[in-house]
């Protein structure tokens, strides 16, 4: 339940009731004087001269929510990106602050103790470069887990590729279509069906699978693609973590020429993504560890944002997420 649905049950105004929450309720001035919120200041310099650009505040600062395996992830708030580190077994944040510099968030990160960062065993992350050379350097003990649902994300993204390739040739025509389901024109029976081409084949019921039998019939490429991403996906099954990760290397490099042969352009940049990070991918296998609850606290805080007064106050709204999320 939101401030201003309180409010409204009180018949108070809901800027009233946030002043109090905020000066009178909440123990925000107090955490603040005593150091429990935001207690930490990293700094922005230039990094040739050592010139303090300005002071940033490290928002959140849990040592007590350090396990493991953590996660990393950025996420826009109010209009800036912050860096928040979280548990993804207890989904509280360890960490958040409102920056994605390297030189920033590495200090950050020096808080923790060097027993809890000597310690970390596993940490999954996007594809960033200025990520996983964080982990790399402030984790060095940890396993670099590229997040399986951001390279699931990539492989969709080639496949849709390949459908819009196929639409920007066709010509639009007004009248139905006799070759196409419910008249549909092609590039209707394309739009029609975009959403379907998400989903797993397993999960397809008769009608489905009889669209898409009707339109991979006219599309080869799309078939080609749809089947490349059914078994990427196959790969990625829960199944199959724990096995040795030379089957799993075996298995994907068979994929890899698959997708070589299919001679599909979309699926280049693919190729691209595997072997640069080729080690950090495979290595979800060893325990599954992804960044999944770490998007769904990004949601969590989304909707917070959304339903409790915004970030117009972005001081008081990172306390209240400190309460709410770590």
């Amino acid at each position: 339940m939101n401030l201003s649905t309180i409010a409204q049950v009180f018949q108070i105004k809901p800027k009233t009731l946030y002043s109090w929450y905020r000066n009178v309720i909440s123990d925000y001035h107090q955490d603040k004087q005593t150091g429990n919120f935001a207690g930490h200041q990293v700094y922005d310099y230039d990094a040739s001269t050592g010139e303090i650009r300005k002071e940033q505040v490290v928002h959140i600062f849990k040592q007590e929510n350090f396990g493991e395996a953590m996660s990393i992830d950025e996420k826009m708030i109010g209009g800036k990106y912050s860096t928040i580190i979280s548990n993804p077994e207890t989904g509280k944040i360890a960490l958040l602050i409102e920056s994605v510099k390297p030189l920033v968030v590495a200090q950050a990160i020096a808080l923790f103790s060097q027993e809890k960062r000597q310690g970390l065993k596993y940490i999954s992350s996007d594809m960033s470069p200025m990520y996983k050379k964080i982990c790399r350097e402030m984790f060095p003990n940890a396993k670099i887990i590229i997040d399986k649902f951001h390279v699931i994300k990539h492989i969709m993204d080639a496949l849709n590729t390949v459908r819009l390739n196929i639409k920007s040739k066709l010509k639009v025509k007004k009248e139905p279509s006799t070759n196409n389901p419910n008249g549909w024109s092609d590039v209707e029976f394309l739009e029609k069906t975009k959403y379907l081409l998400y989903k797993r084949s397993t999960l397809l019921d008769t009608e489905q699978r009889q669209l898409l039998a009707k339109l991979f019939e006219q599309h080869a490429d799309l078939f080609k693609a749809y089947q490349l991403v059914e078994e990427i996906r196959a790969w990625y099954e829960p199944k199959n973590i724990g096995k040795k990760l030379y089957t799993m290397h075996y298995q994907l490099k068979k994929w890899i020429d698959k997708v070589k042969k299919s001679g599909l352009k979309s699926f280049n940049f693919i190729i691209k993504m595997f072997t640069n990070h080729w080690d950090d991918i495979l290595n979800y296998f060893i325990n599954g560890h992804s960044n999944a609850k770490a998007e769904n606290l990004n949601g969590r805080i989304q909707r917070f944002l959304m339903t409790n007064y915004g970030t117009r106050d972005k001081d008081f709204f990172f306390y209240r997420t400190q309460i709410y999320f770590s």
